[in-house]
This record gives structure tokens, C-alpha cells and sequence, in this order.
């Protein structure tokens, strides 16, 4: 049972990789703008770790210090 836990957690992460395009996603921030900081960013189990995004449906690799064009600063 194990191995197959193992495979389903692989399974489910993912990257929307046309729509990181379309936003011109980026791995590094831009000046003080970051997804941790936006309002659309889905934070992972810690302030480290991957998170997602309402901007790109079932991407679940967003990097909390990662940038793109959706940016919208959090209230």
C-alpha cells in the first residue's frame, strides 16, 4: 500500500505550464512583489514550501518567492 501512496502524491502535484506562459511566471520576485504577498497564492504547509494559485488551475509547484503578471497585492 505504501508504494502506491507514494505514486498518488507524485500524481497530484503538476504545473499548468501554458498558463505560467501566458503570465509570464517567473522563479524569482519582482522588487517586493512575490506570490506569498498576492492575493491569488494558495501557501503550502509552511511559509517555504510550494504553494498554488487561483490564476493557474492545478499548478501545485508556485514558489512562495516566485512572480507573475496576475499579481495582485494582498489586503
Amino acid at each position: 500500500v505504501l508504494p502506491l501512496l507514494t505514486n498518488v502524491k507524485t500524481a497530484l502535484a503538476g504545473q499548468n505550464a501554458n498558463m505560467r506562459n501566458a503570465l509570464k511566471y517567473q522563479n524569482t520576485p519582482s522588487g517586493d512583489k512575490k506570490c506569498s504577498n498576492c492575493s491569488h497564492f494558495i501557501p503550502g504547509a509552511n511559509a517555504k514550501a510550494l504553494g498554488g494559485c487561483r490564476m493557474l488551475p492545478g499548478d501545485t509547484e508556485i514558489s512562495p518567492d516566485a512572480y507573475c503578471n496576475a499579481y495582485a497585492k494582498r489586503a
